[in-house]
């Protein structure tokens, strides 16, 4: 899951990568919805893919050297719940 949301953070863009469906299928739990609209909702699809077109200059993923993360981890680990 932290995968999907780092994509989702870094790899798309709200004017390109984002399409709305209205009217959707939805059941009659969803607090967000009106009394009156039960039954329908609407959905996003978010497109956080690497783009084909131009795979082979997509930049590779940054990773941390394992003493850095271990310092990091010492410093702030239970601060951040680690």
């Amino acid at each position: 899951m932290n995968d999907v949301i780092w994509a989702m953070a870094t790899r798309s863009d709200p004017a390109r990568s984002l399409e709305i469906i209205r009217r959707c299928r939805s059941g009659p739990f969803d607090p967000a919805i009106p009394v009156e609209d039960k039954g329908w909702n609407s959905r996003v699809v978010i497109d956080a893919c690497k783009p084909y077109e131009w795979k082979h200059k997509f930049q590779t993923e940054v990773e941390m050297p394992p003493e850095l993360e271990a310092k990091v981890i010492a410093k702030w680990g239970r601060e951040l719940g680690l």
